[in-house]
C-alpha cells in the first residue's frame, strides 16, 4: 500500500500551471530533496505583548545564533552540530533570519542609528547599500514614537534546511524540528509555534489515525440496529442472521475495493478513511431493500418463487441505484484533482463489489433463510423447529408487519390529503428558497486550520498565518527561466524592469520597496564605473565579490556546470522577489491570475511567479466548475438509467427534480452550517450526490412498480413496501456517521454534517415531497403490469 500525503499535489489539478511553477522552483532551489524549510512564530508571554524591547531583542538574536551555531542534532545515532555540519552546506541556511537579527541589533544600537548610511523605517530598512523588507519577519507592527517603530506583535523566523549525506532535506527538517522543539521548550520567555511541510503531512495523517478506531463502533451500532429492525413478531419470519451477514457483505466489499485498488497502485489518502463509513451505509441500505422485498412476497408461495419475486423487485431496485451511484462517483474518478479522483475511485469500486456480493453471496444466504423459514425453523437457533402455532402465524396472509401497516394505512393516506399536500408544498417552496440562499453564501475559501485535527500543534501557527503572515506581507518568487543576454541586448534591461514594475503595481502589491532584485542594485553599482555594455557580466562578477553583495549569488544561475559565477560568461536564469498583501483566498486567486497575465506579456523571459499556495489557488479556481460538472453528469446519468428501468416519463422527471433539489439543499444548508467552498466541501458535496440518489431512486422506482392505477392506492402500496426500508436506510446511515461527530477533526465533522443533511433531505424528499408531487402532478401514470404475475 502506497500512501500519498503531499497536499500540494493532491489538491491541485493535474494540468495546473502551479505544477509547472513548482517544478521550476524545485529545479532552481532543489526544494524537498535538497532544500526545505522550518518556520517558527514567536510572541512574548509578557502582558503588553510587545516584542520591541531591548532585552527581548537580545534574546531573539541569541536564540537564532544558538540554532545556527550551537544547536546539536542527532543523525543516524550520531550527534553533530547543525551549523557546522549541515547548515554550512547551503548559503541560504547560513543567512537564515539575517534581516531580522540585523534590524534588532541596529534598532537598539545608538551608534548604528546615527550612521547616515542606515535608515530604519517600516516596511523597508536601508542598511548601507542593502535594502531589507521587514514584513518578511515582523508582524503586527505599529509605527510612531521617538524611534519610528514602537510595537511588534510577532516575529517570524524561517530556517532553510539543506540535504545531508544520504538524507533529503525533508528528512533533515524532521530531525531539525526535534532539536528545535527541545530548545524552545527549555525557554519561558516566548510563546512559539512551528511549521514545516513534514509537520503538516504528519498532522494531516492524524485525521485518518483518529478516525479508524471509530469504524468498529460504527459496525457495532449498525449490527445492533440492523438486527433489531429485521426482527418481526414471529420467530420464524425474523431475519437476524441475514441482517448480520448483510453487514459482513458490506465489509467484504470494503476490503475487496481496498485490496484491488492498492494492488493496482492507487495510493491511500486521508479522505479514503471515510470510505468504509459510506460503503457500509450504502451496502446496508441494499440489505434492507432485499429483505423488504422478501417480506413483501406472499407467504404461501414456495421459497423458490418468493426468492424469484424478491430478486425481481429488489434486484432491479438496487441495480438502478448501484448503477447511478457508480456512474455518479465514476465521473468523479476523471476529476483533474487527484484527491477527488482517488476518493471517488474507492467509493465507486466499493459500490460495485457491494452490488455483486448482494446479488450473489447475500442472495444465496437469503435462499438458505427462505428454506429455513419454509421448514419452520427458529431464526436464531436454526437447528430448533418452532411449534405449529408459531409456524402457522408466520405463514398467515393476514399477518402484516407494524411498520408496513403504519406506512400503508396511516402515513400514506395522511400525506395524500389535499390540505397536507398544500402545506407540504408550501414548506417545500420555503426549503428551496433557503437552499438557494445558502448556496449563494457558499464562496470559495480555504481555511488551513480546518484541515488538521483539533489538538494539532499546527493550529496556532496556521491561525497566525491567516491573520498576520499572509495578510501583512507575502513574498512572491519570480523565476526568469530564459534570461536575455544583457551584454548583447542592453535594451532588455529596461524591458525586464518594465515587467518588474507591472508586478509591483498590482492592487495587492506592496510596491518597489518590497522588491529584492539584483539587477536594480547592480544598475546602481554600474553607474559609478561607466563600463561598456559588452562587459556587463564581468562587472556583475566584480559586483558579487563585494561582501555586501555576495548574497545575490544565490539568486543567479550561470552557464557553468556548477551554476556559479566562477568562469561563467553569462547568467542563464535568475530569481527575484516582491511582496503582496493577501486578505483572503479570493484575493489570492485573483492575484495568481494577475501574476500570470503580467508574465505572459513577456514570453521571451519565460517568467513564472511561484508561491507555495499556488497549488491551492489553482484548486480554488476549479471548485465551482467541478461541482457543477459532477452534478450535471449525475443528472444526465440518472435520467439515462431511470429511462432504462422506469418506463414512465413523468416519474423519471420528478425523480430527477428531486435529486437536484436534494443536492441543492445539502449544499445550501451545509453553507449555513459554517462550510466554505473548499476542497473538503467539494468532496462532501460529491459524496452527497451519490448518497441522495438512493433516496430518490428507490422511492420513485417502487412507485413506478405499483400495480395500482388509482393515485392514492399507488402511493399507499409503494409507501407500504418501501417506506420502512427508506427509514432503515436513513437511520443506518446516521448511525454509521454519527460516531464521526466524536472525532476531534473539523474535516471529519464536516463530512458527518454532510451525511446528516443528506439523510434529513432524503427523508423529507423520499417520504414526503416525492410521493406528494407524484400524487399531485403525475396522476396519469400508468399502473405497472408485471412480467410474471403473482
Amino acid at each position: 500500500m502506497r500512501i500519498e500525503d503531499d497536499l500540494r499535489f493532491l489538491y491541485s489539478p493535474e494540468h495546473s500551471l502551479s505544477r509547472v511553477e513548482y517544478q521550476v522552483h524545485k529545479d532552481f532551489s532543489g526544494d524537498s530533496k535538497n532544500n526545505s524549510f522550518v518556520s517558527i512564530t514567536i510572541q512574548t508571554k509578557s502582558e503588553d505583548k510587545n516584542l520591541l524591547k531591548k532585552d527581548l531583542a537580545q534574546k531573539l538574536i541569541q536564540l537564532n545564533k544558538y540554532v545556527l551555531e550551537k544547536m546539536d542534532i542527532q543523525v543516524d545515532g550520531k550527534v553533530i552540530n547543525f551549523g557546522k555540519e549541515v547548515c554550512s552546506r547551503m548559503k541560504h541556511c547560513e543567512l537564515s533570519n539575517t534581516i531580522a537579527t540585523i534590524f534588532l541589533d541596529t534598532f537598539w544600537s545608538e551608534k548604528l542609528r546615527k550612521d547616515p548610511r542606515i535608515q530604519i523605517e517600516y516596511p523597508t530598512m536601508k542598511f548601507f547599500d542593502n535594502k531589507f523588507f521587514l514584513p518578511t519577519h515582523f508582524y503586527g507592527v505599529k509605527t510612531g514614537g521617538p524611534l519610528g517603530i514602537q510595537y511588534i506583535d510577532m516575529v517570524h523566523f524561517v530556517y532553510q534546511i539543506p540535504a545531508y549525506n544520504e538524507h533529503t532535506s525533508e528528512e533533515m527538517s524532521k530531525i531539525f524540528e526535534q532539536s528545535l522543539t527541545a530548545v524552545l521548550e527549555n525557554q519561558d520567555t516566548f510563546d512559539t509555534s512551528m511549521f514545516s511541510l513534514s509537520i503538516l503531512k504528519d498532522e494531516m495523517q492524524k485525521n485518518a489515525t483518529y478516525t479508524m478506531p471509530f469504524i468498529s463502533l460504527t459496525v457495532l451500532l449498525l449490527l445492533c440496529f440492523t438486527v433489531a429492525s429485521c426482527m418481526t413478531d414471529n420467530w420464524v419470519t425474523s431475519k437476524p442472521i441475514e441482517a448480520m451477514i448483510g453487514i459482513l457483505v458490506s465489509s467484504m466489499a470494503i476490503v475487496s475495493a481496498g485490496g484491488l485498488l492498492f494492488a493496482l497502485g492507487v495510493p491511500f489518502i486521508n479522505q479514503v478513511t471515510v470510505m468504509p463509513f459510506i460503503a457500509l451505509a450504502i451496502g446496508v441500505d441494499d440489505v434492507y431493500v432485499m429483505l423488504g422485498a422478501w417480506q413483501d412476497t406472499k407467504k404461501t408461495y414456495s421459497p423458490e418463487k418468493r426468492m424469484a419475486l424478491a430478486l425481481a423487485e429488489a434486484g432491479s431496485a438496487i441495480t438502478v441505484t448501484s448503477i447511478t451511484s457508480v456512474l455518479s462517483f465514476g465521473i468523479g474518478t476523471y476529476s483533474t484533482t487527484p484527491a477527488i479522483a482517488i476518493f471517488c475511485k474507492f467509493i465507486c469500486v466499493a459500490i460495485m463489489f457491494d452490488w455483486f456480493y448482494q446479488l450473489t453471496f447475500f442472495a444465496a444466504v437469503m435462499a438458505m433463510g427462505a428454506k429455513r423459514e419454509a421448514a419452520g425453523y427458529h431464526c436464531v437457533f436454526v437447528w430448533k423447529r418452532c411449534d405449529r402455532a408459531e409456524i402457522e402465524k408466520g405463514k398467515s396472509e393476514k399477518a402484516i408487519s407494524p411498520t408496513r401497516y403504519f406506512f400503508e394505512n396511516i402515513f400514506a393516506p395522511f400525506i395524500c390529503r389535499p390540505s397536507v399536500r398544500i402545506v407540504m408544498l408550501i414548506s417545500y417552496v420555503v426549503y428551496i428558497a433557503v437552499s438557494f440562499y445558502g448556496c449563494a453564501q457558499l464562496i470559495p475559501n480555504l481555511t488551513p486550520s480546518r484541515l488538521v485535527v483539533d489538538d494539532s500543534p499546527l493550529i496556532p501557527y496556521l491561525h497566525l498565518a491567516e491573520k498576520k503572515i499572509w495578510a501583512e506581507g507575502l513574498i512572491g518568487r519570480i523565476y526568469v527561466n530564459k534570461a536575455p543576454d544583457f551584454s548583447k541586448n542592453p535594451e532588455q534591461v529596461e524591458r525586464m524592469l518594465q515587467m518588474v514594475g507591472e508586478l509591483e503595481s498590482t492592487p495587492y502589491s506592496m510596491g518597489p520597496n518590497s522588491t529584492n532584485f539584483w539587477l536594480t542594485e547592480f544598475n546602481n553599482y554600474r553607474q559609478f564605473f561607466f563600463q561598456e555594455d559588452a562587459k556587463f557580466y564581468q562587472t556583475l562578477q566584480s559586483f558579487l565579490k563585494v561582501s555586501f553583495n555576495n548574497h545575490w549569488e544565490t539568486d543567479l544561475v550561470w552557464d557553468t556546470p556548477d551554476k556559479n559565477s566562477t568562469g561563467g560568461t553569462k547568467v542563464e536564469k535568475f530569481v527575484f522577489t516582491t511582496a503582496f498583501k493577501i486578505s483572503d483566498w479570493n484575493v489570492r486567486t485573483s492575484l495568481l491570475l494577475t501574476w500570470r497575465n503580467i508574465t505572459s506579456k513577456y514570453p521571451e523571459f519565460e517568467a513564472l511567479v511561484f508561491d507555495q499556495n499556488n497549488f491551492y489557488s489553482d484548486q480554488m479556481l476549479e471548485l465551482q466548475s467541478t461541482i457543477l460538472s459532477s452534478l450535471g453528469t449525475a443528472i444526465l446519468t440518472l435520467i439515462t438509467v431511470c429511462i432504462l428501468f422506469i418506463a414512465e416519463s413523468s416519474i423519471v422527471f420528478w425523480v430527477v427534480c428531486t435529486l437536484i433539489s436534494m443536492d441543492i439543499g445539502t449544499a445550501g444548508f451545509l453553507s449555513l452550517w459554517g462550510a466554505d467552498l473548499d476542497p473538503t466541501t467539494v468532496v462532501n458535496i460529491l459524496m452527497s450526490i451519490g448518497q441522495c440518489i438512493d433516496f430518490a431512486t428507490h422511492v420513485g422506482y417502487r412507485i413506478y412498480r405499483s400495480e395500482h392505477s388509482d393515485p392514492d392506492e399507488r402511493i399507499r402500496d409503494a409507501m407500504g413496501a418501501i417506506g420502512w426500508p427508506v427509514v432503515q436506510a436513513g437511520t443506518s446511515t446516521l448511525l454509521a456517521i454519527v460516531v464521526m461527530l466524536m472525532v476531534p477533526s473539523s474535516a471529519v465533522r464536516m463530512f458527518a454534517r454532510t451525511s446528516v443533511l443528506v439523510v434529513g433531505t432524503g427523508f423529507f424528499h423520499g417520504l414526503i415531497i416525492l410521493p406528494i408531487i407524484i400524487r399531485s402532478f403525475a396522476t396519469n401514470a400508468k399502473a405497472h403490469v408485471p412480467t410474471h404475475p403473482h
